[in-house]
Formats: C-alpha cells, structure tokens, sequence
C-alpha cells in the first residue's frame, strides 16, 4: 500500500534526543537535591505536556522544568531550587541523549525511500549539533542524509509559527499535505504543523497524551508501520 506521506519533518527533542541524563542528573547531585534518575527518561515527557498545558513559549523552559523536577521526585520543597540548577545547564548541547530506537528508525526512513528534513525550535546551531553527533546533515556526511534542516533560530520566530514550517516545507518543495512533522509538543508541533496542512503525529512513547484528536506514537518506528 502507497504511504500517505512522501517525507518526514523531524521535531529534534524528544523524537531524536533528550537533555543528557548524566549532566542533569550531575547538577543536582552536586547541588544536594534527591531525585530518582530512572524518570528521566519519562520527565522530558510530562515536561512537554507541562509546557503544552500553559501554552509557553517554546524557548522559556519555567514550565517544562517545573514538570519535570516533579516527575522526578524532586521534593516540592527544593524544587525551585532545582529549576535554577537545571535552568543553568539546559542548553543545546546538552540535548544528546538518544531516544531510544530513534537513531536505527531515522537510517530505516531513509532506506525505505522517505525523504526527511529537520524543523527544531533550537538557538541557529542545530544543524552543528546533529551532525556532530552523527544523527544527520544536509547532503554527505557522517549521518544520514536529509533535504533541509529548519533552525527557529535562524528564521527569527519559533513553532508554532507557521514561517518555521514553511522553511521546510519549501525545502522540500511538496506540497504539505505530503509531509508528516513529527514531534513530542502538542502545541508546537501537532497544531503548528496542522495549521499549515501538514500531517502530523504525536511523539509520546509514555501515553500520557490523552487526547483523541490527533495522532499518536511511541516511537519513530511506527511511522514504518503507517501506510
């Protein structure tokens, strides 16, 4: 059966990587603030729900880490203290933990003939950030190859702006109902690619969207799955 899609626009936290666990773990370790590092991996999660929640704006990250401290155990008594010590390490390079299963689904994509871009709310260095970690780059290079890499910071204005997906979606000169944006914000993501006719799909590998008017996925391999 045909796919419905003919390129896939990647969101990069929370579908590609998440911030480093040992790096904020170490933070608060070195801060004597007790949290349990085996929710990490479903923190960043509940801290985009947080930020869906009170519609932030994408680059303020109060509410995402205030959703997070509190999926971690952080007692509610040391938690402003822990959003000011993570608030000092949350920077873009920080952002290199993989996924789980992202770096195998992004290479499968590409050899099942999907074409793939890049659309992140990021600071204008993304595209350093992904391909010195070997995820992608336009054209040749140590990662996988894609069309166009879409930096919020280089267009000036953030998703859900509508300019950051026309970036790709010109990049990709298709039409966007042809492409499938892909990322973990309801708000950011979904809607914002929504309202330029994009496709696109929920990253929530925890279930903790409960809503039904929108797509969902648990990892990048489902969209092997999608006709």
């Amino acid at each position: 059966m045909a796919r419905a899609f003919d390129a896939v626009s990647l969101d990069v936290g929370g579908v590609l990587v998440v911030p480093d666990h040992g790096t904020l773990a170490g933070a608060l370790v070195r801060a004597g603030i007790a949290h349990d590092v085996d929710r990490f991996g479903v923190g960043h999660y509940v801290a985009m729900a947080a930020m869906d929640r009170a519609a932030s704006d994408p680059e303020v990250f109060t509410d995402y880490l205030a959703g997070f401290v509190a999926a971690v155990g952080v007692a509610e008594s040391e938690r402003v203290a822990a959003h000011d010590v993570l608030l000092e390490v949350l920077l873009t390079p920080v952002w290199c933990q993989p996924v789980p299963g992202s770096r195998t689904a992004v290479r499968a994509l590409a050899d099942a003939g999907v074409r793939l871009a890049v659309t992140s709310n990021s600071d204008g260095t993304v595209a350093d950030l992904l391909r010195r970690h070997e995820w992608v780059q336009v054209g040749d290079g140590p990662g996988v190859a894609v069309e166009v890499i879409t930096d919020s910071g280089i267009v000036g204005v953030g998703k859900p702006d509508p300019r950051v997906f026309q970036a790709t979606i010109d990049g990709l000169d298709l039409s966007p109902e042809r492409i499938l944006h892909v990322g973990d914000g309801v708000l950011y993501d979904v809607e914002g690619g929504a309202a330029v006719g994009m496709q696109t799909v929920h990253m929530d590998p925890y279930s903790i969207c409960e809503s039904t008017d929108h797509r969902h996925a648990r990892s990048l391999l489902d969209l092997l799955d999608r006709p």
